[in-house]
């Protein structure tokens, strides 16, 4: 009998198990290798754009503060610009007063005015409303005045609601009026408050 001599060192083969586990094993930890690398550079991404805004965040803010800083800054009053700017916007005011009335009719009744900047605000009241078509031309006519705006027309029962039926039948309506006169300053200016 011959002995079995057999000088190779024993080589036990791996199982197909095992290669398969190492396998998967690769797979998994190349994937998660993959996933934290675009977790990494999508969030690098993020916090770049998130610097350059807080960036422009920064300077809006610093340009409010300094508006807000301008805004409560008291600003020093001028008293000589104060007086520039008083005798810039005045002018007299009789001249426009005696223009108003002046053609007024007999039988109305010039309620109120109110001057403004730039325009003059009347309540008049007429007895007809051919009376009220005449004063609005008659102030279209005045070089004073460069437009007249009817903003209201009313009718009003100039009586006491006390008196006979009979006696009402007698008495006509009035037409409350208010206008809005554009007063013509360059003109006035120029007259200086008297008539030419």
């Amino acid at each position: 009998m011959v002995p079995e001599i057999n000088l190779l060192p024993k080589v036990e083969r791996k199982s197909a198990k095992r290669r398969w586990f190492s396998l998967i094993l690769a797979i998994i930890f190349s994937l998660l290798l993959v996933f934290l690398m675009i977790q990494y550079f999508t969030l690098t991404k993020s916090i770049k754009t998130l610097e350059s805004e807080q960036q422009v965040l920064a300077t809006e803010k610093v340009a409010l503060e300094e508006t807000l800083a301008a805004l409560h800054k008291p600003k020093g009053i001028d008293l000589e610009a104060s007086v520039e700017f008083v005798e810039s916007v005045s002018y007299p005011v009789s001249p426009l007063v005696i223009e108003i009335n002046k053609y007024l009719d007999e039988n109305a009744y010039l309620r109120d005015y109110l001057f403004s900047e730039e325009t003059i605000g009347v309540e008049v009241d007429f007895e007809t409303l051919s009376e009220v078509v005449s004063y609005i031309e008659d102030l279209m006519d005045s070089p004073y005045f460069k437009d007249v705006v009817v903003s209201d027309i009313e009718t009003f029962d100039p009586t006491a609601s006390d008196e006979d039926e009979e006696d009402q039948f007698k008495v006509t309506d009035r037409y409350s009026n208010k206008f809005e006169i554009l007063i013509d300053l360059d003109y006035l200016r120029e007259v200086g408050g008297g008539d030419k």
